[in-house]
């Protein structure tokens, strides 16, 4: 009767060993080096999208239920804005290489990222009606036209109309004046015509 030790000669043991532990480390070794480039490609997106916004707000979304984060999404999307998940890793890395310092306290737990490339203020007034409806919902910090900034001025800069509302009101300004220009003018010539 052979034993289990007996099997295998030990030559072919310790070869069999070594052959599978080689086969283990290139494995990894190659699933290391993938994963470490699919890495530097996020970084550098990261790096990309914040490099080219007006402003970005950092949400942590923990607690929050799927129905509202799929409406915060929505609600972003519909402002014609950016909003992505990142691990807190891959953001200090990148917000580092691009300079920004003083983050780390910020990012920890679950971190999503608003991003708005054409105004200031309406990924903020989103994200900030969002916390309205969702009280687990808290922003974090923001970056404003390359400026890290807090919560407090993020919710600030929420409470600012966006760029249409100020030029409706502009226009509403011009047009006032005008309008009673045109109607104290006809009230004269109404009077000259009687």
């Amino acid at each position: 009767m052979l034993g289990a030790g007996n099997f295998f000669n030990y030559n072919h043991n310790k070869q069999f060993s070594i052959d599978l532990l080689y086969r283990i480390i290139k494995r990894r070794t190659i699933n290391l080096s993938a994963n470490l480039e699919n890495k530097k490609v996020l970084v550098d997106e990261i790096k990309d999208k914040i490099s080219r916004a007006k402003s970005v707000v950092f949400v942590s979304f923990l607690g929050t239920n799927v129905e509202n984060d799929t409406k915060l999404r929505r609600s972003v999307r519909e402002a014609k804005s950016e909003y992505k998940v990142y691990k807190n890793t891959l953001l200090l890395r990148a917000l580092s290489e691009m300079g920004y310092e003083g983050v780390e306290g910020y990012l920890h737990g679950s971190t999503s990222v608003a991003i708005d490339y054409e105004d200031e203020v309406s990924v903020a007034k989103v994200v900030a009606d969002a916390k309205k409806e969702n009280d687990k919902l808290e922003i974090k910090f923001g970056i404003l036209n390359g400026k890290v900034v807090d919560d407090k001025y993020v919710n600030e800069l929420a409470n600012i109309p966006t760029r249409e509302e100020l030029y409706a009101k502009l226009a509403f300004l011009f047009k006032a004046p005008m309008q009673r220009l045109a109607i104290g003018l006809k009230a004269v010539a109404e009077k000259k015509g009687e």
